[in-house]
């Protein structure tokens, strides 16, 4: 155990990886309660200072209003415009990347004589327990138009048997997982021209706290972005201040259109 905690701290990873592999080997004999205290010739074994994570209670920061208003403009321009476009409005309903690259056409519902538009996120698009079923999500109406412009002019003819993907490459075929991974790069270098460090898990704590601040109940916040503990809501939304929370609207405010 000595050697394996020394060649860790010792070797070429990054800080970020020793630390996950550090931490995460001291959490077994921590709950086993075995206090590892060293050897004959290393009395004080380094896995005395490691310690498991604890839990943030800042929660994970998500995009600013200026940030996100500059990638809306941003991606709306150049090369697959449009399908960069609706990416990022689906994007910033919160879904998981895997979630929004495997997202049907045909699970797309778009508003039609004054309905609202939603999403169907099945089972077999979920990428972590405790996500199975089916859940819909309301489509944010500024989406509509976006997603819409995609479909009906920037989307390819589909080549490929099976379900039908509602994002396809620009040779109309289903994205694969580095193929979704290479086209997000190429999103990434757009935006840091624009001076954001754009990465696609943000928007969902991005989604969390907007929801929050609207006053959605937190039942209401894991169901839309697919989380089955309230563990997983305090992950990303932190331990809010009793003072903010009192400024925010109640849920009757919300539905009857009082909130300031």
């Amino acid at each position: 155990m000595e050697r394996f905690v020394r060649s860790t701290a010792e070797n070429v990873n990054t800080r970020r990886n020793k630390t996950i592999s550090l931490k995460s080997l001291a959490t077994y004999p921590a709950k086993k309660r075995i206090w590892y205290a060293g050897t004959d010739d290393s009395r004080l074994s380094v896995l005395r200072e490691v310690r498991a994570p604890k839990a943030s209670s800042k929660g994970m920061p998500g995009y600013a209003e200026r940030e996100l208003v500059t990638m809306v403009h941003a991606v709306a321009e150049g090369p697959n415009a449009l399908r960069n476009a609706a990416v990022l409005w689906v994007e910033l309903h919160g879904f998981r990347a895997k979630e929004v690259r495997l997202l049907l056409v045909g699970n797309v519902v778009l508003p039609r004589f004054g309905d609202r538009g939603e999403f169907i996120i099945e089972a077999e698009a979920a990428t972590k327990r405790g996500t199975n079923g089916v859940r819909t999500v309301p489509m944010e109406p500024l989406a509509v138009e976006p997603i819409r412009e995609y479909v009906r002019h920037g989307r390819p003819a589909y080549v490929g048997a099976g379900d039908e993907p509602l994002f396809l490459t620009e040779n109309g075929r289903a994205f694969t997982r580095d193929g979704w991974a290479t086209m997000a790069q190429r999103l990434r270098k757009r935006l840091a021209g624009e001076g954001i460090a754009f990465k696609q898990h943000p928007l969902r704590s991005t989604c969390a706290r907007r929801l929050h601040e609207a006053g959605y109940p937190d039942s209401a916040i894991m169901e839309i972005l697919g989380w089955s503990s309230m563990a997983m809501l305090r992950r990303y939304l932190g331990k809010i201040p009793v003072a903010q929370l009192k400024r925010y609207p109640t849920t009757l405010e919300r539905v009857f259109g009082r909130a300031g």
